[in-house]
């Protein structure tokens, strides 16, 4: 976004602070004043040979970020939320002006429209555009209508049932999580844009609007999307899916760990976006892995072939290969990171000579299971497991035996302590499955 004078910025600063920001509609119009015309020059650098949609982008933009206003203390927090709306609403806006100039809908005549209507002078664009903002911010014509009926278009139930691992056999019973937002679409990307296909589609499944499916530590879910497709969850994921799921686009984003069996013969490919890594596929079954706090995406090609596409380059992998995308490529997975991360699919937990520390973050997440080492130096005793998914008392007794400690209770918590001398067994190796 274009920077403001000093004077402008200061005079916003002081009568927008904390306290009083965006407290009501005269805030609002002093920082609709202060920022609309960087944040016009900016949608339009971002639309490029799109200029025209800028305005409708920067209005939306302010009453997305008036709908915010409770969660904005300052004025850099406000210039940021702004920045991303108005990024967000130029990726939308070359979403639908693809679909629209190849079906000629609404997004081409509002082009037309708009190239007459916002061609007098900078002045009195920001005044119109500022009483088509008030006019939508206070409920009135079919202005708000059209922008409510927009942010929430194509949404509807679907039941997502997950078992909790950590609760022993009672996980068996469903519970209803999330919401699969499947049905008809307000944009879609088909074909290149100004964006490419893959930024494209990037934005439209990192839509801030987008309420995720998340499953909790100790849970693994199952839903059924709208394509057909089915999809498993594994604990602590968080999956979002775009308007206009799976007519316009048929793509998702995943924060975590899930498994697809892809439904065939459809009209678009299916695209797993994770870590700014896509997995494109067609009829398959497959599994990807990428938690935020990892710096890669995984994934396990069970059957059929999946396309892996990380930046500039790209790589087809075959059933039964498992791959890495990482910022230094597309890479042959290791024996043993496959099994750790894709264990799961068959119902076990499995790794290999880890540090304790590893193990009991993965009880935390696939078991619930809150467990203390108060001894620092044994979080870096190696460790070894290789037992199934519904079996927290199996994985304690493994992680003691190849730890070399002792689990029990102090007041309240789940600690592990090091085995009383006289006790010692092999550390790093797995109890041997009775």
């Amino acid at each position: 976004m274009a920077s403001q004078d000093a004077r402008t910025d200061s005079s916003v600063t002081s009568s927008t602070a904390p306290s009083a920001y965006l407290r009501d509609e005269t805030a609002l119009r002093r920082a609709f004043d202060a920022e609309y015309a960087g944040a016009l020059a900016s949608a339009r650098e971002k639309l490029k040979d799109a200029p025209t949609l800028a305005p409708r982008v920067v209005e939306t933009a302010f009453v997305n970020v008036w709908q915010q206003r409770s969660t904005l203390t300052s004025l850099s927090q406000f210039k940021q939320v702004l920045a991303d709306e108005v990024t967000h609403g130029a990726a939308r806006a070359l979403s639908r002006r693809v679909a629209a100039h190849r079906f000629g809908g609404a997004a081409s005549r509002d082009e037309q429209t708009m190239t007459g209507t916002h061609a007098a002078s900078p002045s009195a664009d920001a005044e119109e555009a500022w009483s088509r903002i008030t006019r939508t911010i206070r409920g009135e014509g079919n202005t708000a209508a059209a922008h409510q009926a927009a942010a929430s278009a194509g949404r509807h139930e679907a039941a997502v049932h997950l078992k909790d691992m950590s609760k022993g056999r009672s996980w068996t019973g469903p519970i209803i999580i999330g919401v699969v937002a499947v049905a008809v679409a307000v944009w879609g990307v088909r074909k290149l844009s100004s964006l490419g296909e893959d930024d494209a589609v990037l934005a439209s499944v990192a839509a801030p609007n987008i309420q995720p499916i998340a499953s909790s530590a100790g849970q693994i879910g199952s839903v059924k999307l709208g394509d057909g497709s089915t999809m498993k969850l594994g604990p602590e994921t968080k999956v979002f899916i775009p308007d206009g799921f799976p007519t316009k686009i048929r793509a998702i984003r995943v924060d975590g760990t899930a498994a697809f069996e892809v439904a065939p013969n459809q009209v678009l490919p299916f695209r797993v976006v994770a870590n700014h890594t896509h997995f494109i596929a067609t009829g398959t079954k497959f599994a990807v892995s990428a938690y935020p706090e990892d710096s890669s995406a995984k994934l396990l090609v069970q059957e059929g072939s999946v396309t892996v596409k990380a930046g500039q380059q790209s790589s087809v992998v075959a059933a039964g290969q498992a791959m890495v995308a990482d910022k230094t490529g597309i890479h042959a997975l290791a024996d043993d990171d496959k099994t750790e991360s894709f264990a799961w699919v068959d119902g076990k937990l499995v790794i290999s000579q880890k540090p304790l520390r590893h193990v009991v973050a993965a009880l935390s997440r696939w078991f619930n299971s809150d467990v203390k080492v108060p001894d620092v130096p044994l979080l870096d005793r190696p460790t070894s497991l290789d037992v199934p998914l519904d079996s927290n008392m199996l994985a304690i007794k493994q992680v003691e035996q190849s730890a070399n400690v002792k689990f029990g209770y102090e007041g309240q918590n789940k600690v592990l302590r090091d085995a009383p001398k006289g006790s010692a067994k092999q550390a790093g190796k797995p109890a041997k499955k009775k």
